[in-house]
């Protein structure tokens, strides 16, 4: 699934850059266009991978070209100020292959809370195609109004077709300093995002899948609208051991006597519920009953020979009681030179959830 990717304020521009770095290191590109927007010059300039053409500095009058300090109504102000030429930006990251626009920001922050459903509005006025946003949740240990993402989170949620959430309470211990582990949070959500948007992308005929998961699948899934969560597992099938490299797949191929890398049903099947499990009981990027859903994504990635069907169609079997009455779709999506066997899971449609109730309360 192609996306235009665009960050709103600083975390939005970072996890922009981390996804760009993604992007390079896979085989096909799932990126059709980027572009980083912020009132603070400084955070812009710090950007590694995305284009110095592609940053755009807005408010200067209104801010001075050193961020909205946290005040969303300034940030608001600020884009307002230059709301042409901001859209301008936007709209350069977006061409007719984009399959949907992604914003990415984080609520806590004055820009990203102030302009976000503000630039969702202005680009739901100019394409056809779904505008989703990704947005961060500050932790609650976090010196941030309460009314910062409570708003912000409502107020984007009317301007989009979907939001995935990541919540940083659910990643962060209460004595952890965000600033010290921020970019370790980052990978974490590009990797999911990047295992999202990549599958049904294919570079050759043996990367398409028996159950191809194409743009269609992933936006029939948020099309639910309200908020998303995502879970990731991932199984190395290549481990290091004291006497030398020795693999998984080595060590299965002697087992059932095959020279071609054939993995068997039995083993295949193990595989994919022992990772699925831990993708769907592990932390999502942000809690919620997963019967709150109403609707949901199965992707299963990795080397084809553990891609059997009848494996896959355990998990959705698994995933399906799991999860209770929800429309499930499924797909899988051959990595050939992978050494890894990865389960994404896309619970979609949720309304509602404790830590979405609990800001909503406090941020009136």
């Amino acid at each position: 699934m192609r996306v235009a990717a665009i960050g709103v304020g600083g975390a939005g521009g970072r996890i922009v850059d981390a996804l760009l770095e993604d992007d390079d290191s896979r085989d096909v590109s799932y990126l059709d266009g980027v572009c980083a927007l912020d009132t603070d010059q400084a955070a812009l300039a710090n950007l590694n991978t995305v284009p110095e053409d592609a940053r755009q500095l807005f408010g200067q009058v209104k801010t001075g070209g050193s961020g909205a300090d946290g005040d969303p109504e300034r940030a608001t102000a600020a884009f307002e100020a230059d709301r042409l030429e901001s859209r301008r930006a936007a709209e350069d990251a977006v061409s007719s292959e984009a399959a949907a626009t992604v914003l990415i920001a984080s609520l806590g922050g004055g820009t990203g809370a102030g302009v976000t459903a503000k630039l969702a509005g202005a680009l739901q006025e100019l394409y056809d195609h779904p505008i989703y946003a990704v947005t961060i949740l500050p932790a609650s240990h976090e010196a941030i109004p309460d009314k910062n993402p409570a708003r912000a989170l409502q107020a984007v949620d009317s301007a989009v077709d979907a939001q995935i959430v990541f919540d940083n309470d659910v990643w962060l211990d209460p004595d952890d300093d965000i600033t010290a582990v921020a970019g370790e949070l980052n990978q974490v959500l590009v990797e999911r995002l990047g295992a999202l948007f990549s599958a049904g992308e294919v570079a050759a005929a043996d990367t398409v899948g028996q159950r191809v998961v194409d743009a269609s699948e992933i936006i029939a899934t948020l099309n639910e609208g309200g908020l998303a969560t995502i879970g990731y597992a991932e199984q190395r099938l290549q481990s290091e051991q004291q006497s030398g490299l020795e693999s998984m797949l080595d060590r299965i191929r002697g087992l059932v006597g095959s020279a071609d890398g054939a993995v068997d049903e039995i083993t295949a099947i193990k595989g994919v519920e022992t990772t699925l499990r831990r993708a769907t009981r592990g932390r999502l990027t942000f809690d919620c009953p997963l019967d709150g859903a109403a609707s949901a994504l199965l992707i299963v990635a990795g080397p084809p020979a553990w891609l059997h069907q009848s494996a896959i169609s355990d998990g959705q079997s698994w995933l399906a009681e799991e999860i209770g009455s929800v429309q499930l779709r499924t797909g899988d999506n051959p990595l050939p030179n992978s050494d890894s066997l990865g389960v994404l899971v896309v619970f979609a449609g949720v309304r509602d959830a404790p830590r979405i109730e609990a800001l909503r309360t406090t941020g009136q």
